[in-house]
């Protein structure tokens, strides 16, 4: 664990001293986009609305289990302090975050998220596997997280959403989908949310 604990204090140190002026705006933008899930949840209601119900919804459902799982039952099990608590001299560009460094919420629900839509093969998969590890990357990199703190969090995030999944085959993923096609509301209502929430983040970045 020692010889683990160095390997990462000197990868901090040397993201802290090499850092970019464009690396620091992407990293920004991306740590923001995972920030309460509000991209995940605004994909997940969107997909509801364009007709993907059971897809978006068993989205949801990964993200909030893992939310729930991570923030409120694992992370008080630990009181890790984060990177930039430890390493005096490195610094963070963003607002101090609440609670324990291990493991990382921003990478557990963006990989959740991002799983369930491999496992459902939606066309858009590969963008949201890049802004997952974008979102993961951005956590070290702003001296939030220790690599194994956000390790750990996609291992949970993938391993919750696929027995998340595993929930939805047992259900019977042909007959839930059958009755949410019977809510022809569903789809206005969450296309309506989900403008509602991309709105919201959107006038988010601009005050951060």
């Amino acid at each position: 664990m020692q010889k683990l604990y160095q390997w990462e204090k000197r990868m901090i140190l040397r993201l802290n001293s090499g850092s970019h002026p464009a690396a620091d705006q992407l990293m920004l933008w991306a740590t923001r986009m995972g920030n309460g899930g509000l991209a995940w949840i605004a994909v997940s209601l969107i997909m509801m609305g364009m007709g993907w119900r059971l897809e978006g919804l068993m989205t949801l459902l990964a993200l909030s289990l893992t939310a729930f799982l991570i923030n409120l039952v694992i992370k008080p099990m630990f009181t890790r302090k984060r990177p930039y608590e430890i390493l005096k001299s490195v610094r963070t560009m963003i607002a101090p975050p609440f609670g324990s460094s291990f493991p990382s919420g921003h990478a557990a629900s963006s990989f959740a998220a991002a799983s369930m839509l491999w496992f459902f093969n939606m066309p858009f998969r590969h963008l949201a596997l890049v802004l997952a590890l974008l979102i993961a990357v951005s956590r070290v990199y702003l001296m939030v997280h220790f690599p194994s703190d956000v390790l750990v969090g996609v291992v949970s995030g993938i391993v919750i959403s696929y027995l998340t999944y595993l929930l939805a085959l047992r259900m019977g993923i042909q007959v839930a989908r059958a009755r949410l096609e019977q809510l022809p509301w569903l789809a206005g209502q969450a296309r309506l949310t989900g403008s509602w929430v991309l709105c919201a983040a959107k006038d988010s970045l601009r005050t951060l």
